[in-house]
């Protein structure tokens, strides 16, 4: 496929001949750019489908090389008694734990992985321990690639470290924190030379991300009103906006639906980077069981911000009672069990609605991102 890479900082651009995930001019952080015509014709493979259907606008040089489970084509399902309870038209939840590994990651990691494969990378190393990892585990297994999983001691019985463990990644138990481990996984990369992942950074993780966009066209009459999305790194609102932008520019659809990103109040970077303020983070583990949406320092903020501001939608942060009363309320009343931070779009819903953002009658499509059976219940 034809496309470079461009730095956001500095706008220097770079080939696509080697995994990246720094400007090698000023170590800004990078973006894709594709050289392909504005038509459907050209960007979707019609007898495709799954990831496949839209490798004209992925950043995979060869389509041999493409790692996939079959990720995608998540079903969209109606939650009538939540519309109801909410006073709007509609509200769709976009089934992501359908996918392969049970969470929307498995998009993100069919492409960066399938990049790894396409650059002769064999070997890789993360911090990890969560659904991030357990993903990114399986789709190195399925491509032959060496995963060095960093995880705390802390989680050695919790059941997705275990299913990393299964996937056959060399784990490193590190006794201490998030940052101790952090620590030592950019040190084993540098002793070593093997390559440190760091998936919130990488623009190919938020490349996989368009996909759950461009299903939509297929799925809906109309385009949603509403877009509420969890947000930790961002990369799944980063790359929603990327796939409805897309789909503008080849006709695909006629309008970006608003898009609002929700975090917790405990930590909300993302708050403060749309509100022009400063947000310090503590050292301490948030206490929060959306455990998704707690990232200190996302590495994206302004460019989430921007999505939002330029599609006319909010950044808010949620009180924790609130996001336990829906996690429980989405089980209860639709019978969907999902991770505490899916359940977090429901209580931006909510006071969006409150706030008179969201508007009886609209509709709005929440990416329902992981099982919750896999999340401590009490």
């Amino acid at each position: 496929m034809s496309f470079e890479l461009v730095c956001i900082e500095c706008g220097y651009t770079h080939d696509n001949s080697q995994y990246r995930i720094l400007c090698d001019k000023c170590t800004g952080l990078l973006d894709t750019r594709y050289d392909i015509a504005p038509t459907v014709e050209a960007r979707v493979v019609s007898r495709a489908t799954g990831t496949a259907r839209y490798l004209p606008l992925l950043p995979i040089r060869n389509s041999e090389n493409l790692v996939t489970m079959n990720e995608g084509n998540t079903p969209l399902v109606r939650l009538s008694k939540i519309s109801d309870e909410l006073g709007l038209a509609s509200v769709w939840g976009k089934m992501e734990f359908f996918n392969p590994t049970g969470t929307f990651k498995d998009r993100g990691n069919c492409v960066q992985v399938s990049v790894l494969k396409d650059t002769g990378v064999v070997e890789v190393a993360e911090s990890t321990g969560g659904n991030g990892g357990n993903s990114t585990a399986a789709y190195c297994a399925r491509a032959g690639i060496v995963y060095h999983a960093f995880m705390s001691t802390s989680i050695k019985s919790s059941q997705k470290a275990n299913a990393i463990v299964y996937h056959g990644a060399k784990v490193h138990w590190i006794d201490g924190d998030k940052l101790d481990v952090e620590e030592a996984t950019r040190n084993f990369s540098k002793e070593t030379g093997i390559l440190h992942l760091r998936y919130g950074e990488n623009i190919y993780f938020i490349e996989g991300k368009k996909l759950i966009a461009y299903e939509l066209p297929d799925q809906m009459d109309s385009m949603p009103d509403h877009v509420v999305v969890p947000v930790g790194n961002g990369s799944i609102l980063m790359g929603i906006y990327k796939g409805f932008r897309d789909m503008l520019e080849d006709g695909r659809i006629n309008k970006i639906p608003a898009l609002h990103a929700v975090q917790v109040e405990e930590v909300q970077p993302l708050v403060a980077a749309f509100e022009g303020r400063e947000w310090t983070a503590t050292r301490d583990d948030p206490k929060s069981r959306a455990t998704g949406i707690t990232v200190k320092v996302p590495p994206r903020p302004q460019v989430v911000a921007q999505n939002c501001r330029e599609t006319g939608g909010q950044v808010i942060a949620l009180a924790e009672n609130r996001i336990l009363w829906w996690h429980k309320r989405l089980a209860s009343l639709e019978g969907l069990l999902v991770e505490p931070a899916s359940a977090a779009t429901l209580a931006g819903s909510e006071l969006l609605r409150q706030r008179g953002v969201i508007k009886q009658g609209e509709t709005v499509l929440v990416p329902l991102t992981s099982l919750g059976i896999r999340e401590p219940l009490i």
